[in-house]
């Protein structure tokens, strides 16, 4: 009986989904006709009688009282107002959480937020609904598979037939005898007609398994509406636990029909309720405070659901208060994730709040302030292979974006050979596919970089020629080097090396392969590699010649890349005897920080001029963080005083408390020529201090020269 009140309750759970998915349908288009009323009707009158069945008297109470008012507006021939559409929409909440906060046993009990955070609400794995549509395509692939099969074991009597016809001929040698030519033609032609039929059914099986794959994996699909339908009841609930009675917020849903595999949306719902949860928690307005702002009274939120090629998208995006990135500088710097004077821009800020226990917020309660909410979104898209950042939006609010593979069995790969083992690469980091000269690499600080085209993400180049051209630099590692052979050299082949630059977290890195094969979607399972490590392996495909390949791990890769030191020592191949790479001289590189472009300009051009290469920055923030992140050591700094967000002597004083950039000549050049900031200046370790009304540019370029 246990078993059987299991089924019914699985079959139960989907059904109540269909039907809060229709009637909320209905609902948001506001129940215009009497059509629309009557089949609500229908459907809580079923979902009554189904709860009835599966023994559970809360939800068939429920269901029973909002049947009781739609009976009273159909009897009265009335359509439901605002009123009437409200109690629908909050019927159907309720009837959601009853069910989400439902045991194993089917008894239903009040839900709190745990039970909540922590139910999957997702349908039971043992039923689904499928249309009949495709169960009918379903059942026509296996047909035509079942018809292939069919004509094999005819082809096969056909095989046996003359099998057997050989074996008379060598008991009765003296048919052949009689007339060998026309015995030979005869059994020639048998085998000819067996050979075609074979040609034939073979194009035929591939077609039947092909078309097969596809319905079966059609059935597998689910819409995001079954999924994360039932979120906006949550939503709300929460909201009113968060900012008391008055809270509310609205929640708009986009891309509900968009489908893709049961288990990747599956797995997307926890931390899309996280998502939602944070919103709530985190852009909390009063009423008073989003009036003043322009704002409708409630809060908004969207769940957005798109699919692009062969990824799925998931924003959940707010109209609220947005991110504090000061709180995020503040809370990075006090759990070390970054340096307390080092200014981060917003998007890497933002990517800081999906580490591991942090949270801005000074006490934790039954929501929020754990730190575990965002973490747990962050790996949650790793264990599904995809992404998640986090944005400003504007004028106001926060949007988060998952994006993971549509198929979790297939991806799109870069095969590469290494050592004789054929490697897969995931499409998703790729940046860039290479084949750079020897003549080409460059050397920096002992260590190889490849040129790579300018970043179109609009963020500042590594490096700038004296003719104002950029380009980026990545370090160059030999893949060999992490899978196999930790000393290999860059494999140089007809005087060049094959890079696949590959991006995770922002960071850049070329990984130099033997040899680049092909790009392929391949069906990828979870397995451990015999003698690699199931860690930097966490897959395996197959092509169809039997080879199996090994997809790498692109964040463990580049963990080992950062462990190793970041490339430091690899050396060359010497497979050709092409002239030992060398390193790239560079004229001294001079970085000018001043927030006017007149300025800037100016300076540029005399120090082009005299052959330095020139950067620039706008003020002592930009200065700082390109000095951090630069691939080329700056040879010289000539630095405005008087500058937005950090001016020139906050920008000396966080080089000089640096180890890196405490060595980096600054000149400071202001219009401020008070004794006092000249002895600031000085005692705070500038180099030289020059005034912009006595400028002249001879003086500018001996200071440079004899810092030099």
């Amino acid at each position: 009986m246990d078993n059987l009140r299991d089924e019914l309750l699985a079959v139960f759970d989907a059904e109540y989904r269909d039907h809060l998915r229709a009637i909320r349908g209905i609902v948001a288009a506001g129940c215009p006709d009497a059509q629309g009323l009557a089949e609500i009707f229908r459907r809580v009158h079923s979902l009554k009688g189904a709860a009835r069945a599966v023994e559970l008297p809360t939800v068939e109470g429920v269901a029973h009282a909002l049947e009781n008012r739609l009976s009273a507006l159909l009897a009265a021939r009335a359509l439901p107002d605002a009123a009437d559409l409200k109690a629908i929409t909050d019927t159907l909440d309720e009837v959601d959480l009853l069910m989400t906060s439902a045991p194993a046993d089917g008894e239903v009990r009040p839900a709190d937020e745990e039970t909540t955070a922590s139910a999957t609400a997702t349908e039971n794995p043992a039923y689904v609904q499928v249309p009949v549509a495709r169960l009918d395509a379903l059942a026509s692939a296996v047909h035509d598979l079942m018809s292939v099969a069919e004509r094999h074991e005819r082809l096969w009597a056909q095989v046996m037939d003359l099998l057997d016809e050989s074996r008379a001929v060598m008991h009765a040698p003296e048919r052949m005898r009689a007339d060998p030519v026309a015995e030979f033609a005869r059994m020639t032609r048998k085998l000819m007609t067996v050979g075609r039929e074979r040609e034939l059914m073979s194009g035929q099986i591939d077609r039947a398994l092909l078309r097969l794959g596809e319905e079966v994996h059609a059935v597998t699909l689910v819409p995001a509406e079954s999924v994360f339908g039932s979120l906006a009841a949550m939503a709300r609930r929460i909201a009113r636990e968060h900012g008391g009675p008055d809270a509310g917020v609205d929640v708009h849903m986009y891309g509900m029909e968009v489908q893709t595999e049961r288990r990747v949306m599956q797995a997307l719902r926890d931390p899309v309720v996280h998502l939602v949860r944070n919103a709530i928690v985190h852009g909390h307005e009063t009423r008073a405070q989003r009036l003043k702002e322009g704002k409708s009274e409630r809060l908004n939120i969207t769940i957005a659901v798109t699919l692009t090629g062969v990824r799925l998208q998931v924003a959940v995006s707010d109209d609220g208060r947005g991110p504090d990135l000061q709180a995020i500088a503040a809370r990075a710097a006090g759990q070390g994730l970054v340096h307390a004077d080092a200014p981060l821009e917003a998007r890497q800020l933002l990517a800081r709040v999906f580490e591991p226990g942090f949270s801005t917020r000074g006490q934790a309660d039954t929501l929020a302030g754990r730190g575990v909410g965002l973490s747990v979104v962050a790996e949650a898209a790793r264990a599904l292979h995809g992404t998640v950042r986090m944005e400003q939006r504007q004028p106001a609010g926060t949007t988060v974006t998952l994006t993971v593979p549509v198929s979790q069995r297939q991806r799109t790969v870069l095969l590469v050979e290494n050592a004789g083992q054929a490697l897969g690469l995931p499409g998703r980091v790729i940046r860039h596919l290479l084949r750079v000269r020897r003549d080409g690499i460059r050397l920096l600080n002992g260590a190889p970089f490849a040129v790579v085209p300018h970043r179109s993400d609009g963020t500042q180049p590594e490096h700038a020629h004296g003719d104002g051209q950029a380009e980026d630099l990545v370090p160059l590692v030999p893949l060999r080097a992490f899978v196999g052979d930790e000393n290999a050299p860059l494999p140089v082949r007809d005087g060049a090396v094959s890079v696949v630059v590959m991006e995770v977290d922002g960071v850049r890195c070329g990984f130099a392969v033997e040899r680049m094969v092909d790009v392929r979607a391949l069906l990828v399972s979870d397995a451990t590699a015999v003698g690699l490590d199931s860690e930097l392996v966490p897959g395996i495909a197959w092509q169809r010649e039997d080879q199996p390949v090994f997809i790498l791990s692109p964040d463990r890769l580049f963990a080992r890349w950062r462990l190793r030191g970041n490339g430091a020592g690899v050396c060359f191949s010497d497979v050709d005897e092409a002239a030992p790479v060398v390193a790239v001289r560079h004229a001294p590189l001079v970085m000018v920080v001043d927030d006017s472009i007149t300025t800037r300009t100016l300076q540029k051009t005399i120090l082009q001029s005299h052959g330095y290469d020139v950067c620039l920055a706008v003020d002592g923030e930009e200065a700082l963080a390109m000095l951090q992140q630069s691939s080329r050591h700056v040879d010289v700094v000539v630095t405005d005083v008087e500058m937005p967000r950090m001016d020139g002597f906050a920008l000396l004083a966080a080089m000089q408390a640096d180890p890196h950039l405490s060595d980096i000549p600054v000149v400071l050049m202001t219009s401020r020529d008070d004794g006092d900031d000249v002895r600031r200046g000085m005692e705070g370790g500038a180099r030289a201090y020059l005034t912009k009304q006595k400028f002249d540019q001879g003086e500018l370029i001996d200071t440079i020269k004899g810092l030099l």
